[in-house]
């Protein structure tokens, strides 16, 4: 399944997973299929993005001590150098059989835990990812659908539909998933921003402070990755 969703992120962004690059010189083999590594060399310092299949057993012990153990028992680790959170993500895709209130504190749990990488923590249904590649393929079919259209088409639909739930939390979790936002996009984001984080009636304020944040940093031409983190520490902030 890991293949599948980096497969979606390929083709969002062009044709290759870091954007601007091709995938087979951003590519590092950690010899195993467990975590794939790509490694971002555009700016002055290089940036490093983990991918991993998330899992839970029925005593709620996750697997991530074993991923860890994968990513420091490669090649790119066994000379004693460890990932850096100022420039190291881990994705986690974290396939769940429903998404409710039960799952929220073990992704706040992992992704507050900041040792070696900064960690995002991509979950979703199978139900989810069903209906979303059913309708980019039907998206495929018509034309092009680079990042910026598939954000132009999902403001003008039901924001409760599966596609466009699982597609506007990968924008959220995969921290390069940066498009440049038209200004009339923003218009519908409150809402998509609501129905991404999922809180309940009582969390409405403080999803309006969040949102209140991202329109005033879009309107000042505010850089998307240090825009992500100070959304990400305001909603930490009000748990």
């Amino acid at each position: 399944m890991i293949n599948t969703i980096i497969d979606i992120i390929h083709s969002l962004n062009g044709g290759s997973v870091i954007p601007f690059q091709s995938d087979e010189t951003t590519t590092v083999d950690l010899g195993n299929d467990a975590v794939k590594l790509f490694v971002d060399s555009s700016g002055t310092e290089k940036k490093y993005y983990y991918f991993a299949a998330y899992k839970m057993d029925d005593e709620k012990k996750d697997n991530l001590g074993q991923i860890e153990r994968n990513v420091f028992g490669s090649e790119v680790h066994k000379g004693g150098e460890k990932p850096n959170p100022s420039d190291s993500y881990m994705i986690l895709f974290w396939k769940v059989d429903a998404i409710d209130e039960k799952i929220f504190p073990y992704v706040i749990n992992v992704e507050e835990n900041e040792f070696f990488y900064k960690k995002y923590v991509f979950y979703y249904t199978e139900q989810e990812l069903a209906g979303f590649k059913k309708w980019y393929r039907d998206m495929q079919m018509k034309g092009d659908v680079n990042l910026e259209n598939v954000l132009n088409l999902v403001r003008n639909l039901d924001e409760e539909s599966d596609h466009v739930k699982f597609f506007i939390r990968l924008l959220i979790k995969v921290p390069f998933l940066n498009p440049v936002f038209p200004k009339a996009v923003m218009e519908d984001f409150d809402k998509m921003v609501q129905a991404k984080i999922n809180v309940s009636k009582k969390k409405q304020q403080e999803v309006k402070s969040v949102n209140d944040i991202f329109l005033r940093a879009i309107n000042d031409d505010e850089d998307m990755e240090k825009l992500s983190d100070i959304i990400y520490q305001k909603f930490m902030e009000e748990k």
